[in-house]
């Protein structure tokens, strides 16, 4: 990936020679799902920790490497090109915190799992990225350095609404008016079923669709959605079907299939080209 900066948007473009199985998204249907917002865009990320991502992300079973693994490398070069559009992000490392900045996250298994301290430190950036996941590594995962769990969202969406509110809603610590207040750019980075996607459902339902842009619109923000799914098999299809169906209602969700792609550096390009806004 190489992003060059282009006031006020950087561009991605690609140097990654594409990899993956048959149901893997053709690249070039992967395009900039914002053009055109001045506002510009908020990025987030939903980090699926269930004990599935620990399995191969290609066969043979047992293999390396992990979907966790691709993940990983998958996110920490997702958010280098958001470091450009994140002035604020600089203008608070300057200042000698790098814990603050880049693009939050929010891990999730059967339950929210907060990165750092309490559930208000999930800003991932390339500076703190490595210490703040070895620390979540030991926190969360088993004895064994594995993710375990199941797959429920829920709790993990109600914290990033919480936090979005919290930085631009009424006294928020950048409150601006609804009108201005950034789109945001909602990542779903997951290899498996939600258990709880009725209750997504019902989430989803809740914003209309701006038929000229295809955004979610609720009270409070505008919204998109842009899913990786990573694995391989029947189980991965499973996966796809459930986020397809919940697509077909609303139209904001756009899913991509990582099958079998093991080059994180791929997926981070084609997850940054989604979402990262462009003219």
């Amino acid at each position: 990936m190489h992003p060059t900066r282009r006031e006020p948007r950087v561009k991605i473009v690609r140097t990654e020679t594409g990899t993956g199985g048959e149901m893997r998204t053709k690249r070039e249907e992967i395009v900039p799902l914002l053009t055109g917002h001045a506002r510009g865009a908020e990025p987030e990320g939903y980090w699926d920790m269930s004990g599935s991502t620990g399995w191969e992300m290609a066969p043979p079973e047992g293999s390396q490497p992990s979907r966790f693994t691709v993940m990983y490398g998958a996110i920490r070069g997702f958010i280098e090109p958001f470091e450009a559009l994140d002035a604020e992000a600089a203008k608070e490392q300057a200042g000698g915190d790098d814990d603050k900045g880049g693009v939050y996250f929010y891990p999730f298994n059967h339950q929210f799992l907060p990165i750092g301290d309490g559930d208000d430190d999930g800003d991932l950036n390339t500076a703190n990225f490595e210490e703040k996941m070895r620390d979540f590594i030991a926190k969360y995962f088993d004895a064994s350095g594995h993710p375990h769990g199941g797959t429920e969202i829920m709790s993990a969406i109600a914290a990033g609404d919480a936090h979005y509110m919290g930085e631009f809603g009424p006294g928020g610590d950048n409150e601006t008016p609804r009108t201005g207040r950034p789109i945001r750019a909602r990542t779903v980075w997951t290899d498996g079923e939600l258990t709880d996607s009725g209750a997504f459902g019902t989430y989803m339902a809740a914003a209309a669709i701006d038929p000229k842009t295809g955004l979610g619109v609720r009270a409070e923000w505008d919204e998109v959605w842009a899913v990786a799914v990573f694995g391989h098999g029947d189980a991965m299809k499973a996966t796809v079907r459930q986020y397809q169906t919940l697509t077909a209602r609303h139209p904001n969700i756009h899913v991509y299939v990582f099958d079998q792609v093991k080059n994180p550096a791929e997926v981070a390009e084609d997850m940054a080209i989604a979402v990262l806004p462009q003219d």
